[in-house]
């Protein structure tokens, strides 16, 4: 009975951590789009220097969750997420608000995807 008490507790430990860890992805990638989209309204309104200032504040949050994005977000996923934002960066910076238009899309795609990904659903589970 005590082998089946502690396979419980263990199961619900794992449970609590796989919410705590979703709800702190989830917080990261809201904090990463409101900043992208903030950005995204500068560049569309022709302040370039806002958006890029904000563009970086973004990358700086996103390289500052690298200790818990190393180790609970796929490594593919994480490369993709910089290249976005390196790409979008190139684009902001050269003041081609077309080009920029795209870069956004992409990036914003990609970071509410992280967080789809990692949520737990009934097909995920079965």
């Amino acid at each position: 009975m005590r082998r089946e008490l502690a396979a419980g507790a263990l199961l619900l430990c794992l449970i609590a951590a796989s919410l705590l860890n979703l709800r702190h992805l989830h917080g990261l990638t809201d904090e990463l789009c409101s900043l992208v989209e903030a950005s995204q309204s500068a560049c569309e309104a022709g302040s370039f220097k806002k958006a890029e200032v904000l563009l970086r504040s973004a990358m700086d949050s996103w390289e500052s969750a690298e200790g818990y994005t190393h180790i609970f977000v796929r490594h593919s996923e994480i490369d993709s997420a910089t290249d976005a934002f390196c790409e979008l960066l190139g684009d902001v910076s050269a003041r081609d608000p077309a080009a920029a238009a795209g870069s956004y899309e992409k990036l914003l795609s990609h970071l509410r995807s992280l967080y789809t990904m990692e949520r737990v659903t009934p097909g995920s589970v079965f």
